[in-house]
């Protein structure tokens, strides 16, 4: 017993000395840009085509991975959703239709057009800022005032500019507000149902969410009420089962009745008094 609540204790430790996801990028970047200056000084041209080779292979395969992970927890989420209908076909709570959402999405749809800005300005800032100093400056230099730069000197403005580009990137990122945790499991938007109906066990999409060969149905109860939005029209809820894929972890709920939503999620879900009351 003594072990096994030992295991626990250490597991627990270790979950939270986990490495931050911004942190953890930035010393996969330094890692590649080292591994990629050593090739540069080398001269090998051939050897740093096979490690741009192995880079691709090495992502296409951990999506790859990532993709067979999460597929299996998706097939069972519309299992459960269809047993779920069938359970509590007659014990509905509460149902929004489409009809009844789509003076609200709105709201939603520029929240999605805002992402989407923000996501360009991520990916070309870091672009534009690489190109400008390993691209631009050494032809610059060449062209304008005729100095040619040595490999290790294109080794050395390589490195300077990928840092550079590594730390625009970081920067870009918090100031949109944007997480890597978030970026890399996709889950930069909250989504939205236009349709669902909520029954003891949880909350039907209806039509269900739709990703590469399986849907998305529902969103397990237990959970907490994390934001609630009165003048948006809309709550956020959070399922605290373990086995929901992370893309529907969170929801946003539309309707033009708030607080009869928070009225019936109050029996399934936490609330906090501030949220209640707001």
């Amino acid at each position: 017993m003594k072990a096994i609540k030992g295991f626990k204790r250490l597991h627990k430790k270790s979950i939270s000395m986990r490495i931050p996801p911004d942190l953890k990028q930035v010393l996969l970047s330094v890692a590649s840009i080292s591994v990629f200056a050593i090739l540069l000084i080398l001269g090998k041209t051939f050897l740093i085509w096979i490690y741009i080779g192995l880079t691709f292979a090495v992502i296409f395969g951990y999506s790859i991975y990532r993709t067979s992970k999460t597929i299996p927890v998706f097939k069972e989420n519309g299992k459960e959703a269809a047993q779920i209908k069938k359970d509590y076909k007659d014990k509905v709570l509460f149902r929004q239709t489409a009809k009844d959402t789509q003076p609200f999405m709105a709201d939603y749809e520029m929240e999605r057009l805002q992402l989407s800005k923000k996501m360009l300005i991520l990916m070309m800032v870091p672009f534009v800022v690489l190109i400008a100093l390993y691209i631009a400056l050494p032809a610059v230099l060449r062209l304008v005032f005729h100095i040619f730069l040595s490999r290790l000197q294109i080794t050395e403005l390589y490195v300077a500019s990928a840092l550079a580009s590594v730390g625009a990137s970081l920067l870009v990122r918090r100031r949109l507000g944007l997480s890597a945790a978030s970026l890399s499991s996709g889950t930069q938007i909250v989504y939205a149902p236009r349709a669902y109906y909520i029954t003891p066990k949880g909350v039907i999409f209806d039509p269900p969410m739709r990703v590469p060969n399986v849907e998305v149905s529902v969103l397990k109860f237990p959970a907490r009420v994390k934001r609630v939005e009165r003048e948006r029209k809309f709550i956020e809820l959070e399922s605290l089962a373990d086995d929901v894929p992370a893309q529907i972890k969170l929801v946003r709920l539309y309707t033009k009745d708030v607080d009869r939503l928070l009225s019936v999620l109050k029996s399934h879900a936490e609330v906090e008094e501030q949220l209640a009351t707001a």
